[in-house]
């Protein structure tokens, strides 16, 4: 019995035979239920992929929306702001030219005289003088402070106009005011006008605009791009508010984003509605998105595809690592941490099988030899920083074909000049080739890691319509814009300073007829000339240009600039200065500043007018300079100043009323400067007297003689560290104390320091310089084309073998006791000549030489010296 038990207990302790290894029909049914990899890749698919989508649902449903609709919100905002600004600037500016006609002697005689006959010559001339109104008249006030009605309304069209003549002749603000008469919309605008002689004679001025004429401003600025609509505001005495649309122009469609912009100084607004073209162009486009979609699942199909087909190998390896390791006690690695525990069971069970079936030997007889399949490499699966490598898409388009239209045939290559682009506004100079212009500078600053641009303009009739389109064409170039509004181009150049911004434009005729306009640039601190000007008028030719979606603000910093003179510049003396600035762009400026130095200041033609209805922009012609003369000497003033259009040039007259010539002038600058800085150079141009040469080495500096040419000075005064340059046209140069850039007022200032300082009058110190006999700057007209071809048939077929000939700039050639000059104007289609001798005999023996050795190159050109 005991023997039966224990043949039971080993019997039952005996492990099972093993199975025979399955055959190739698995007749034993071990299998696989399906692939565990392949599921668990597939399900990590799945979630990735949702994960995807759902990542660019909210970019395109959420985000991208909110994007677009911010951007939206912020063009319409300033769309809207834009046009209410100049809307502002135009009714502004209406007041301004009604009031200098008021003060006209034709209408004050009217006012004075209350004479309907002297008054209805006012109202015509007024008409003559401003086309753009369609009718005019002038009321006069009563003695007891009424309206003079004597026939009936005096031709008032309805009680709005008769309503604004009778609050104004009480002395009540009236706001502009626009009322629909015969199916057409009209603006009136009511000015009360006082004798500046006769306090007890005034009289209202009552003008009337067609609305035409607003809706014409506001097509001016970004057309296409939505509906302005310009809306009068009135509120009724139980506070409802009522609004009229009193002038409206373009097209839009999306009126979830319109905004509303308040006109200051009357009761109106602009209203800007986009149109769908615009909002499409916001944000971000939705095909990119798609795209960056398509290969977020094209690299998650990869490295899932990496995944499945690695996976099955790496446990595969594993596991015959396992298998011909698992009766061996020594450390075993694998690439799977999961089989770790799977690996010491079967160890445990082959080591025990082992031992059971050697009747417990401890001698282990060694696994049957097997061939284990292993991997030389494995390929691993991308990175995180390589994914988001491949991931990242680029969205901005740098490169955007035919943006512009096509050149015309006749493309005014001549305006594209030595420093500047330079050409009549309405021939040349277009606005269709302002825009093209506007796209080449911005792509160009685009290139040079200019972002920001500051634009300014000058007073000129053209300047606001070639602004808005130069301002649209820089941003649609991808660039953003700082609008400086209304200002001289030496206030630009600081502004780039002051704003820390490298880059601007101004629009500007300078000096040039009131029919043209131009565009002086500065990029990177430099202001371009030949080489840059010419780059620019071959990107337009190539009609290549960067394209994006800049922004613009508006800075003002005409505080500031006067700010930092007034810091500089110390008056000891105040001094009484006529100040002539031609209705150019310093009227508003200079004599503010010239008061915060603590001058008196008589003001000549000081307010902004682009038709420069008293006298031409140009201060090198001293017949422009005749009014300031005679105003100087009767005031009585310490001294005169006039500016050019833009403000960078300057003229001075003494008290006397004696025109002081540039180099002159240049030569009280350079003994002041030199003196404080011995060694210094100064850098003046081929135009200037030979004296200057020799007042400067006197002094201890050092003279430097150049090209004429603004752009062309200052690059020679960055070459050499000078202190002070300028030019014979007028533009002077400091680059003690300030900035280097050619600046009439700071020049002005400056010369006012000097006389407090020294306290001898202008006459006085100009006496002291050797006196000479010489020609104010000569042109002679010649086409635009053939100046230069001619300029250098003179320089090569002429002979003076009596002087010293320098052609670094034309032809100048110094003799024994004079010299004579020749060149090409940079700005205008001439040459320009001057002459300088120590006697009248010597200085007509120079003049006839000139002319005889010209008369030899071309005979048929006219010379007027």
């Amino acid at each position: 019995m005991l023997k039966k038990l224990k043949q039971k207990k080993q019997k039952e302790a005996a492990p099972k035979k093993a199975r025979p290894r399955q055959a190739a029909s698995n007749p034993q049914g071990i299998g696989a239920d399906g692939n565990a990899t392949y599921k668990v890749a597939f399900t990590g698919l799945v979630v990735t992929l949702l994960v995807i989508a759902g990542c660019f649902a909210y970019l395109l449903l959420v985000r991208e929306p909110g994007i677009k609709a911010g951007q939206a919100d912020r063009v319409a905002g300033a769309f809207a702001t834009q046009q209410a600004t100049n809307i502002n600037a135009r009714v502004q500016l209406l007041r301004q030219r009604l009031q200098s006609a008021a003060r006209s002697p034709l209408a004050l005689s009217a006012i004075a005289s209350r004479s309907q006959q002297d008054i209805e010559l006012v109202e015509q001339a007024v008409l003559d003088y401003f086309p753009d109104l369609i009718s005019m008249r002038l009321v006069p006030v009563g003695d007891m402070g009424t309206a003079v009605f004597e026939s009936g309304d005096q031709g008032l069209r309805n009680h709005i106009e008769v309503d604004m003549v009778r609050r104004t002749a009480s002395g009540k603000e009236t706001l502009p005011e626009a009322f629909k008469f015969e199916d057409r919309w009209l603006t009136t605008i009511a000015e009360l006008v006082q004798h500046p002689r006769m306090g007890d004679r005034t009289a209202v001025l009552v003008a009337t605009i067609d609305n035409k004429t607003l809706a014409e401003q506001l097509q001016a600025l970004n057309p296409g791009t939505g509906k302005y609509e310009l809306e009068q505001v009135h509120t009724s005495r139980d506070g409802k508010t009522r609004t009229t649309v009193i002038a409206s122009v373009g097209r839009g469609d999306r009126d979830k984003y319109r905004r509303f912009a308040v006109i200051p100084d009357t009761n109106w607004r602009v209203a800007f509605t986009p149109s769908a073209e615009l909002m499409t162009s916001l944000g971000a486009q939705p095909a990119p998105l798609y795209a960056a979609l398509a290969l977020c699942i094209l690299a998650t199909l990869a490295g899932f595809a990496v995944v499945a087909l690695r996976m099955p190998k790496i446990i595969e390896e594993d596991v015959n690592r396992m298998i011909s390791a698992s009766d061996r006690k020594s450390e075993l690695k694998l690439s799977i941490p999961e089989l770790v525990t799977v690996a010491r069971q079967l160890r445990r069970a082959t080591l025990r099988a082992l031992r059971q079936s050697d009747g417990g030997s401890q001698s282990h007889a060694p696994l049957p030899n097997m061939e284990v399949e292993t991997l030389d490499s494995v390929e691993s699966v991308p990175s995180a920083a390589e994914l988001d490598e491949v991931l990242e898409l680029d969205l901005a388009v740098d490169e955007v074909p035919d943006l512009a239209p096509a050149i015309p045939a006749n493309f005014p290559a001549h305006i594209f000049r030595a420093y500047d682009i330079r050409g009549n506004a309405e021939k040349e100079l277009t606005e269709e080739l302002m825009a093209q212009i506007g796209l080449a500078v911005g792509s160009i600053a685009g290139e040079m890691g200019e972002q920001a641009l500051l634009v300014g303009a000058d007073g000129r009739s053209s300047s606001p319509a070639l602004k808005a389109v130069l301002i649209r064409a820089l941003m649609e170039s991808g660039r953003d814009v700082i609008d400086i509004g209304l200002v001289p181009t030496p206030v630009l150049y600081f502004a780039t300073r002051h704003l820390d911004r490298r880059s601007g434009l101004m629009i500007t005729g300078s000096h040039n007829p009131k029919t043209d306009n131009g565009l002086k640039i500065v990029l990177n601190q430099q202001t371009i000339h030949a080489g840059g000007i010419e780059d620019i008028r071959n990107r337009v030719l190539e009609g290549q240009f960067s394209s994006g979606n800049g922004r613009m603000i508006k800075e003002n910093v005409i505080e500031a600039y006067i700010d930092e003179i007034v810091q500089d510049v110390a008056i000891a003396v105040p001094l009484k200065v006529v100040i002539d600035c031609g209705n150019g762009a310093t009227s508003d400026v200079a004599p503010m500043l010239f008061e915060e130095l603590g001058c008196e200041v008589v003001p000549m033609f000081c307010s902004v007018d682009g038709t420069f209805p008293n006298h031409p922009p140009d201060t090198s012609n001293e017949v422009n300079l005749r009014a300031l003369c005679d105003a100087v000497t009767r005031e009585e003033a310490d001294f005169g100043v006039a500016f050019d259009g833009d403000g960078d040039r300057l003229a001075v007259v003494t008290g006397s009323g004696r025109i002081v010539r540039s180099d002159i002038l240049l030569m009280i600058f350079a003994q002041d400067v030199v003196s404080r800085n011995p060694g210094a150079d100064v850098v003046f141009d081929v135009k200037c007297s030979r004296n200057l040469t020799e007042l400067i080495t006197r002094n201890g500096g050092r003279p430097v003689l150049w090209k004429t040419g603004h752009a062309f000075m200052k690059e020679k005064m960055a070459e050499t560290g000078a202190l002070l340059g300028g030019e014979f046209s007028g533009h002077m140069f400091f680059g003690e104390r300030w900035f280097g850039f050619d600046d009439g007022m700071y020049a002005a200032a400056r010369l006012a320091e000097i006389m407090s300082t020294q306290g001898d009058s202008l006459d006085d110190m100009i006496d002291v310089f050797p006196a000479t006999v010489n020609t104010p700057e000569i042109l002679i007209p010649v086409p635009e084309h053939e100046k230069y071809p001619l300029m250098d048939r003179i320089v090569r077929n002429t002979d003076f073998s009596y002087g010293k000939v320098n052609t670094m700039d034309g032809i100048r050639v110094d003799f024994a006791d004079g010299w004579g000059l020749v060149r090409a104007s940079n700005t205008t289609p001439a040459l320009t000549a001057r002459f300088e001798a120590n006697t009248q005999e010597a200085l007509d023996m120079i003049i006839s030489e000139f002319r005889e050795q010209i008369a030899l190159v071309d005979s048929s050109l006219e010379l007027n010296f």
